[in-house]
């Protein structure tokens, strides 16, 4: 059976996510964009930076951004851009929009679901090896987390941005307690399948009872 999701809205995300961050921190180079998405969205909104500077063109060209030229290092100069009042417009207008629930790409999952196909050692090294990464985005967000006061303190968007960073921490905490959970039941398969070599093949209601199984 399929899960139900919200209608996808076919719209380049790239364009929000500029005038969001010109809108919340102000005007600032092409290369501070970059780094600002990297220390914030880019924890849960994966950006493809080599669309940064096409998207402030796009946007420029619309009357949505505008830019301005500052000193920048010996010889060069930088280019500022800012978001326009037509910007924060057509901004307010995609956040009006139900946010598109686009469908999962978990291959973490995928391999849990056909772990009966290799043996359980297998599957535990997976596991293991995930949980390392989660550990190690568990401790990025309690990075942020240490100095988060300083860091935001007088931004009136600060309780916006803290409610991102507490799922990012709830999430990685839930996913290290189901691999945990997840290793016992792999070990216990891995029990009966020493104690049963031969697997039967699920058939009929069995095989239709699978997450989108079909008879």
């Amino acid at each position: 059976m399929a899960i139900a999701r919200l209608p996808r809205v076919r719209e380049n995300r790239t364009r929000y996510v500029v005038l969001g961050m010109l809108s919340t921190g102000g005007p600032m180079t092409g290369y501070g964009l970059r780094n600002s998405i990297a220390g914030s969205v880019g924890n849960f909104w994966q950006e493809s930076y080599g669309q940064l500077y096409p998207a402030l063109r796009g946007l420029a060209a619309e009357g949505l951004v505008t830019s301005k030229t500052s000193p920048g290092a010996p010889g060069r100069e930088a280019r500022i851009w800012s978001i326009t009042a037509r910007g924060r417009a057509e901004l307010a207008r995609w956040l009006e929009l139900p946010p598109a629930m686009e469908p999962a790409r978990n291959e973490l999952l995928l391999k849990i679901y056909f772990a009966g196909a290799v043996a359980p050692e297998v599957t535990l090294a997976n596991l293991t090896r995930v949980e390392s990464a989660v550990r190690g985005m568990l401790a990025g967000y309690q990075q942020l987390d240490a100095h988060w006061e300083a860091e935001t303190a007088g931004h009136p968007d600060a309780p916006y941005w803290r409610l991102t960073l507490d799922f990012g921490m709830t999430f990685a905490r839930t996913a290290l307690e189901w691999i945990e959970r997840a290793r016992g039941v792999v070990r216990e398969r891995g029990k009966a399948r020493a104690a049963s070599p031969t697997r039967s093949k699920p058939q009929g209601a069995k095989a239709a009872a699978r997450p989108g199984g079909t008879r």
